[in-house]
């Protein structure tokens, strides 16, 4: 999550909120593992999901519902954890919100915060909020259980509500955009930013994007990618 401000030389990043596996939750975790080169690829947490019951080496052999994926790039943070009373979020509906929903909210604070931006002072103001999603995890998860599914399922998952709720929350008048571009979201969505600073539409604005894998639904079909 950045946060982008114009003055009469430019655009620059003021301020930065994030979580990176590795443990990275902050700007100077993130640089010390890119520094050190550290490899911070593991199985897949026991919490996300049992990969042993998808894996197969030969996927061809295993059959169509196997994988053979048995990790990738995690948080090292509790995603089920979320301070709803600190947004004035219900808990209702924060257990309806998708994880990625709650991370996104903790880092534009916290990227406003690290760029000594008070909230008090954007509030009302042109801000605008641009934020990349491609994964949908959660929301296939819900789905699997329809009978037991919250009141408040679609504001929880929908993949505009990433950058509306922002921009409600925190009261943020300019352009609210969620993009799904694939990989490439979370460049595409900071040019659209930049656009925004440029032609003055905007004087401030909130950049991020999430990727959360919450079980096996993406790396079966990846398998068979050729």
């Amino acid at each position: 999550m950045e946060s982008t401000r114009t003055d009469f030389e430019g655009i620059a990043v003021i301020g930065i909120g994030c979580r990176f596996p590795g443990g990275a939750n902050s700007l100077d975790e993130y640089e010390e593992i890119l520094r050190n080169g550290k490899n911070v690829w593991t199985e897949v947490p026991q919490s996300r999901f049992n990969w042993k019951a998808f894996y197969h080496q030969n996927p061809g052999i295993g059959g169509i519902g196997a994988s053979n994926h048995r990790g990738g790039h995690f948080l090292s943070v509790d995603i089920t954890k979320f301070d709803a009373a600190f947004f004035g979020i219900s808990p209702a509906e924060a257990e309806a919100m998708d994880p990625q929903h709650r991370l996104q909210l903790e880092t534009a604070y916290e990227a406003l915060e690290n760029a000594g931006i008070a909230l008090s002072s954007v509030r009302g103001s042109p801000t605008g909020v641009y934020m990349a999603i491609f994964s949908k995890d959660y929301e296939r998860m819900m789905y699997k259980d329809p009978n037991d599914l919250s009141k408040y399922h679609l504001p929880g998952v929908g993949e505009a509500l990433l950058s509306n709720r922002v921009s409600y929350l925190f009261d943020l008048r300019g352009p609210s955009i969620t993009l799904d571009t694939g990989c490439s979201g979370s460049l595409v969505a900071l040019h659209q930013a930049c656009q925004s600073l440029k032609s003055g539409e905007i004087d401030l604005a909130l950049v991020g994007g999430s990727n959360l894998i919450l079980g096996p639904d993406q790396m079966i079909p990846m398998t068979y990618i050729k």
